[in-house]
């Protein structure tokens, strides 16, 4: 019996340019195809990825409505952005759908993705406005394990934390990008265990830009569990940046820049109860893959 055939892509999302901002598998599972958890993780971890969504259209011919799973190299995925984004530059700009709205059915729950100008890709997620946590008490030494030593003397630092995403978020007082580019963070025994402990994720450190460079907003993300160390351009964090910098600063619409290593960037708005999430993505690879 010869091998079924699935379409593969590997795309780096939030960037113009290749081997910038977050790689993602694509895959595409036709509508008649069963395909298990175990099988999609099996695949996941084969190619290694920060993440691979997995697209299964709920019609037989590729249209408007999409199943979406996401799985990193060791686990099923509640929320990712990036992958998304990359999943909905495959449908719109490379498979050529000709409508400009699809949706994907996720763990997230109803994603809407939307065809933009010059190959942009717009999602719509629920906006996740982030409680501010005060660091007394038994809470103060764990969150401040999750603070890079070089911050913690230097520099005013606010917490927050969305229960909806499992993030921590600092806000640091004015740092300028090239001083967040190079900060560390190290995954140490204590790290995890405060993670474990107060049920976080990941820590988003998260600044204004003052350094007047166009951007708004100046972030990195970093897992504290996670095989991926630090998560290179991250759309579920902007569901918490846009919501927190327009009750502190005013701001609907942001510029947001993620000064990680690969580097990444994308526009954010804010409505009501909605943040949409706008960028663009690079195709890297396509091929097929036998299973």
């Amino acid at each position: 019996m010869a091998p079924s055939v699935l379409r593969l892509f590997i795309v780096d999302a939030f960037t113009n340019k290749a081997f910038g901002g977050n790689a993602a598998g694509v895959v595409i599972v036709p509508h008649w195809r069963d395909i298990d958890n175990n099988t999609m993780q099996s695949i996941s971890s084969e190619l290694n990825l920060p993440m691979t969504a997995f697209v299964r259209p709920t019609t037989k011919e590729l249209g408007k409505t999409y199943t979406l799973l996401w799985f990193n190299a060791v686990e099923k995925v509640a929320f990712c952005g990036h992958a998304t984004l990359a999943a909905g530059h495959v449908l719109f700009n490379i498979l050529d759908l000709d409508i400009d709205t699809i949706e994907f059915d996720s763990p997230a729950g109803l994603v809407q993705a939307c065809r933009g100008g010059g190959g942009n890709i717009t999602l719509c997620f629920s906006s996740n406005p982030p409680e501010q946590v005060q660091p007394t008490g038994s809470h103060y030494v764990l969150l401040h394990a999750l603070v890079s030593e070089q911050l913690a003397a230097s520099r005013k630092l606010t917490f927050y934390y969305s229960r909806a995403v499992n993030d921590l978020l600092i806000l640091i007082e004015n740092m300028e990008e090239q001083e967040l580019a190079s900060l560390e963070f190290h995954n140490s025994a204590e790290v995890v265990a405060a993670s474990k402990e107060l049920g976080i994720r990941g820590v988003i450190y998260v600044t204004p830009d003052v350094s007047h460079g166009g951007n708004d907003s100046i972030a990195r993300v970093f897992n504290t569990g996670s095989f991926v160390k630090e998560d290179q351009v991250t759309g579920s964090a902007h569901t918490m940046i846009a919501p927190l910098f327009n009750s502190l600063f005013g701001k609907s619409t942001l510029q947001a820049r993620q000064c990680s290593p690969r580097g990444g960037d994308m526009k954010v708005d804010l409505h009501g109860n909605s943040v949409l999430i706008t960028g663009s993505a690079v195709t890297i690879v396509e091929g097929s893959l036998l299973s």
